[in-house]
Order: structure tokens, then C-alpha cells, then sequence
């Protein structure tokens, strides 16, 4: 699986306008051959920035994706950032789910 986050900060007062836009890049989205998850997420540490943040079975979807003309309107948005934006990709390989945390936090024997 292949994860893609990009992280912006909008300009004062536009804060809404980006929340927006990444909702309506994240539903049509999340129907896309290969997509597993897509989630817009505000920072708790700093209430300005915005992280959208996706999830991808391999990495020719999610270029396909980034190469689309519904990804492209994400461009500008990136400019106007008052801070750098913030791109991260990475190859994930999952291990397991609840069950971990179940087994991690389980009862306790001495």
C-alpha cells in the first residue's frame, strides 16, 4: 500500500475555503479504482493546517491520480500556503489491526 499526505497552511481567513475544496477532492476520490481511504484531517497543534491524507493499493493508481485534473485544482492551494507544504509518500506495509492493539494492551500477568 502506498500512503501520500500533503500538509498546507492557508492564509488567514481561508482556512473554510481549503477545508472546502479538500472535501470535495476526498469524496470523488475515495471511488477510484485502487483507492483505499482518503481523510482530511486539521492539526491539533496548530488549527490552521490541513493534511490530506490517502491511501493507495499501489503506486501507478495514486500517480494516476496525481496526475488527474481533479488533483491538479489541489495546485494553487498549494501555492497560497503560508508555510512550505508539506509532501510525504510512503511504501506501507500493514501488519495487522485491532487485533494488535488487543493483544498489546491484554490482560497483564506477573
Amino acid at each position: 500500500m502506498i500512503q501520500a499526505s500533503v500538509r498546507i497552511v492557508p492564509p488567514i481567513g481561508k482556512r473554510e475555503e481549503f477545508l472546502e475544496f479538500m472535501r470535495g477532492l476526498k469524496g470523488p476520490s475515495e471511488v477510484l479504482k485502487g483507492c483505499r481511504a482518503c481523510r482530511v484531517l486539521r492539526d491539533v497543534d496548530d488549527e490552521d493546517a490541513i493534511t490530506y491524507l490517502m491511501q493507495w493499493e499501489n503506486r501507478e493508481e495514486l500517480e494516476e491520480h496525481l496526475r488527474s485534473e481533479r488533483f491538479r485544482q489541489l495546485l494553487p492551494y498549494l501555492e497560497l500556503s503560508t508555510d512550505p507544504p508539506e509532501v510525504e509518500v510512503s511504501d506501507v506495509d500493514p501488519i495487522g489491526g485491532i487485533e494488535i492493539l488487543v493483544a498489546a494492551i491484554g490482560p497483564q500477568t506477573n
